[in-house]
């Protein structure tokens, strides 16, 4: 009983940890790590759910895993080059508006050095 249970919670991880690459493909940073939270969780619970010798025969289930762990940290890794870079795109632009700014300070049409007299 508990190989079944074991590979129907290993099952479910996989299927968490899809939705999870899909959430990080669109950049939903924060509901992707919740399923990583759920993800690992599952996991947990597998692999506590019987003896070792009771679990070797769900070593594809495990290596399917190890293989979507792989693909999840790609892309993380990609995500996390496209954000620093949007961030130093956003450094740059600010840089640029400030100097926009200072270029098109121009001064008083009236200065204080003429007279009142007139």
């Amino acid at each position: 009983m508990a190989r079944a249970e074991a590979e129907a919670l290993l099952d479910r991880a996989l299927d968490v940890a899809n939705r999870e690459l899909a959430l990080l493909e669109e950049g939903e940073v924060d509901e992707a790590a919740v399923l990583a939270e759920d993800r690992s969780k599952l996991i947990e619970r597998a692999w506590n759910s019987g003896t070792l010798d009771e679990l070797k025969p769900l070593r594809d289930k495990l290596v399917q895993l190890q293989s979507m762990q792989n693909r999840l940290t790609d892309e993380a890794r990609k995500l996390h080059a496209r954000i620093r870079e949007e961030l130093k795109r956003s450094r740059q632009e600010t840089k640029r508006h400030a100097g926009y700014g200072s270029a098109m300070r121009t001064a008083p049409l009236i200065t204080s050095a003429l007279s009142r007299r007139g």
